[in-house]
């Protein structure tokens, strides 16, 4: 059972993970766990069980030894978020492609919010890897934030939930939507979007392409197409993350609209050296 120090972090962090639910009998719902159980671990009057740590670590994509590190760490590593801006954006020819569509920054206002972002998964074939962008503004800029998580082996027979976060910038030419960004975690990608916007108000969804290189031994290069749906306010992502993760392609969660656009089940990915 967790120590005294450990206790004190783990109920901090499930303070954390309890707030991005509507209501604490919404977390113990979804979770099927005891409510009034749960307020006593909130209070550090009981422990929980084995059994129940491993049950709300498996619904967040997490190790049950994860829910016992410190509440700082904890936080970086459940919402992705480094919180300096990334070293993309410090380069000064970048910066002038983006003074240079500064005219554009009104235009992209509209698309300002929290999206779940869809693709067929570059390293699990005829999966669909749902994570969560934000596009917001910044210093009069259109920045956006993307936060993946997906299991990988970790050679043991196990899996373990591991998390990318991209950092990167839009500019609107042509009536498209270009998006660069950068791996903020591992510090060996980038990525780069073309989307098509829908001329509606507001704007829910957005297609187009992605590309970058597979998280996978080989390390191809990979295109594939890309949807994002809008959820909301750009700052609601936090309420979100929890659904970041792999789905099968013909999982009823996926909008229909969103299925039919990215045919994950027919390939939908292309890689460097196939073919």
């Amino acid at each position: 059972m967790p120590h005294t120090d450990s206790l004190s972090s783990l109920v901090k962090n499930l303070e954390l993970l309890a707030g991005s639910f509507d209501s604490i009998s919404d977390f113990c719902e979804r979770i099927d766990v005891n409510r009034q159980q749960f307020n006593k671990y909130l209070a550090g009057r009981h422990q929980p069980s084995q059994k129940v740590l491993a049950k709300i670590a498996r619904y967040f994509h997490m190790e049950p030894s994860d829910l016992l590190r410190m509440p700082a760490d904890f936080k970086a590593f459940y919402e992705g978020i480094d919180r300096e801006p990334p070293n993309l954006l410090r380069f000064p020819r970048l910066l002038g492609l983006m003074d240079a569509t500064d005219g554009n920054q009104a235009a992209l206002a509209r698309y300002h919010g929290m999206y779940y972002r869809y693709h067929c998964s570059s390293i699990m074939k005829g999966k669909v890897l749902r994570s969560v962008t934000t596009i917001f503004e910044r210093d009069g800029r259109t920045l956006y934030r993307t936060v993946e998580r997906f299991p990988m082996s970790n050679g043991l027979g196990g899996s373990s939930w591991f998390s990318f976060v991209y950092h990167g910038f839009c500019v609107l030419l042509g009536d498209r939507i270009f998006m660069l960004d950068f791996e903020s975690k591992q510090k060996n990608e980038l990525t780069f979007s073309v989307l098509t916007p829908q001329h509606r108000t507001p704007a829910r969804f957005l297609y187009g392409l992605v590309t970058g290189v597979a998280s996978t031994s080989f390390r191809q290069p990979f295109s594939a197409r890309v949807a994002l749906m809008r959820e909301g306010a750009a700052g609601s992502w936090r309420s979100h993350l929890r659904s970041c993760q792999i789905l099968a392609a013909d999982d009823p969660s996926i909008p229909a609209e969103i299925a039919a656009y990215l045919r994950c089940q027919e390939g939908g990915v292309m890689l460097g050296g196939e073919g």
